[in-house]
């Protein structure tokens, strides 16, 4: 896995800890667990899934505050086109 790798390359530099802000986000904070023995691979997975839906879960909530924000549902070939032309005709 790609971000495991990432998380064991600076886990392994050995100057960095888990105190750390950018340690302590989602995902990098599970794996390096993982990566220190306290959780097996599984729980790992299991963790960061969770942190990330209960992340997005916040996140969706704070956008719904934002007076101005326009949500689009686009999904197919021509949802770009879609996209473009909704971003021209909106004044931000």
């Amino acid at each position: 896995d790609g971000f495991v790798a990432e998380v064991e390359s600076l886990y392994r530099r050995g100057d960095l800890t888990e105190k750390l802000p950018a340690i302590k986000s989602v995902g990098y904070r599970q794996v390096w667990r993982y990566l220190s023995g306290q959780s097996d691979y599984r729980e790992m997975v299991e963790k960061s899934t969770i942190a990330t839906r209960q992340l997005a879960k916040r996140q969706l909530t704070w956008m719904k505050t934002w007076d101005r924000l326009n949500s689009l549902t686009l999904c197919g070939v021509k949802a770009r086109d879609h996209i473009l032309n909704y971003v021209e005709t909106v004044s931000i």
